[in-house]
């Protein structure tokens, strides 16, 4: 993978992270009277848009030019669908005995011959994908770092509505 391919893809998961960490957060019980903590990954909307305004400058020129057109770079999914998700992932996942849920964002595309197959063919798009915790191993010199990995047997979430540029 070449570093605009990497850089890429970081930049967009970190947009998607924000959103998802927002939404994730809104799951709680919104009719109970304890305030919800914000998470300590948020960022304000003025770094939001310095990341973005970065990766056009950086990225999305180069990409468009090798695509041969402007390529998808921001994507939406209802707050419904995502509470929904969410909810399934933790019930499918508690009957199973996983602990340490999260959901791992993948860049994905469409494939441009898949006509009436998918909502748009050759553009970006993203999949969520549950994933559960494994321990770490050891506790020695060199402790590793929780592993996640992804949750094989749930089904991942996509068509969420891509922006076509410049949204």
């Amino acid at each position: 993978m070449n570093e605009s391919n990497r850089n890429y893809r970081i930049a967009i998961g970190i947009l998607v992270l924000i959103i998802l960490t927002l939404l994730i957060n809104n799951c709680n019980d919104v009719g109970s009277q304890e305030k919800v903590r914000k998470p300590s990954q948020t960022i304000s909307r003025e770094k939001a848009r310095v990341l973005q305004k970065e990766f056009v400058r950086t990225r999305s020129g180069i990409l468009n030019k090798a695509l041969g057109f402007e390529d998808t770079r921001d994507f939406w999914f209802s707050l419904d669908t995502l509470e929904q998700y969410i909810s399934y992932v933790r019930q499918e996942s508690k009957t199973r005995g996983l602990e340490d849920l999260g959901i791992r964002i993948y860049y994905a595309a469409y494939p441009k011959d898949g006509k009436g197959q998918w909502p748009d063919p050759g553009f970006s798009t993203v999949v969520l994908v549950p994933t559960h915790g494994k321990p770490s191993i050891g506790n020695g010199f060199f402790p590793m770092p929780p592993i996640q990995d992804d949750t094989e047997d749930l089904e991942a979430l996509n068509y969420g509505n891509g922006g076509h540029p410049p949204n």
